[in-house]
């Protein structure tokens, strides 16, 4: 075989290979393509669903069943996340499994013109990386937080805006049987919200009763997830840290003392001399 034959053989391999893997990576770019076109035609669709339903200033639940009957299952857990985050109002039950099936919309009224925001924003493509999110797990979290919050504004509505502060001793006189309203569970969950909103800050000065303004205020900072840290801190851990931090702090305390009297016997001494 001469060296001819050899070098056109290689290039023929060479050519060859290119081509294949030219071809292969087309043809899963353009499958990958038409998937995600299919999605995006599936979201647009459940977006049209709603919008018909602006016509006559209706909500968003009004439009619930069409939109279960005519997605499948396949088919709303490939879009849900994805419209949820752009902002269709999707309920999300407390203590229930959540259904896929039997999809829950907030009673919201429907902006037409914030429907056809979310169209564009799916069009556009902003939105692929979020289809095909496992619904189960996204909305489960969502549902667990929610949860966490609603224990939350319980404990503040029943007992906090309910109790009185003594300014002069500092104690808080809660209301009878509160302990009787919350599972043992849900105490556990509020015990460091507890230790962190018994404080002079949530009381009127002049009556000592719950200052109301400052009550709705709290609640609303539950709701839009300011206070999750402490909802979700283990009171084990939390303790731990305070018995820590003040441990620190005393021998902190005790390191200055100790170099302050160091400090002031050499100076005692060379004044002496």
């Amino acid at each position: 075989m001469d060296i001819n034959t050899i070098l056109l053989s290689a290039l023929t391999g060479l050519l060859g290979a290119v081509i294949g893997t030219y071809l292969g990576a087309y043809f899963i770019n353009r499958k990958d393509e038409n998937k995600i076109r299919r999605v995006r035609e599936i979201a647009i669709k459940g977006l049209d669903i709603v919008k018909k339903y602006a016509k006559n200033n209706w909500m968003y639940n009004n439009a619930q069943n069409e939109f279960n009957n005519t997605l499948n299952i396949a088919e709303k857990r490939a879009v849900l996340v994805c419209l949820h985050k752009i902002g269709v109002p999707i309920e999300m039950p407390i203590g229930k499994i959540f259904d896929a099936q039997n999809i829950q919309f907030i009673s919201k009224p429907i902006d037409k013109d914030e429907i056809e925001n979310m169209k564009m924003q799916i069009n556009s493509g902003h939105c692929d990386h979020i289809f095909f999110m496992d619904i189960d797990t996204y909305f489960t979290e969502n549902t667990k937080i929610k949860t966490i919050r609603n224990i939350g504004k319980k404990y503040v509505a029943e007992v906090l805006s309910k109790s009185k502060y003594d300014f002069k001793s500092k104690v808080v006189t809660y209301p009878e049987r509160c302990l009787n309203i919350f599972s043992h569970g849900e105490w556990l969950t509020i015990l460091v919200l507890h230790d962190k909103v018994v404080c002079p800050t949530y009381f009127d000065q002049q009556t000592g009763c719950s200052d109301a303004a400052k009550i709705e205020q709290l609640k609303q900072e539950i709701d839009i997830g300011l206070w999750d840290g402490y909802l979700q801190w283990d009171y084990s851990a939390y303790k731990s840290m305070e018995v820590q931090t003040q441990f620190a702090e005393v021998a902190t305390n005790a390191y200055k003392c100790a170099v302050k009297t160091q400090r002031d016997g050499l100076y005692a001494a060379q004044t002496k001399e």
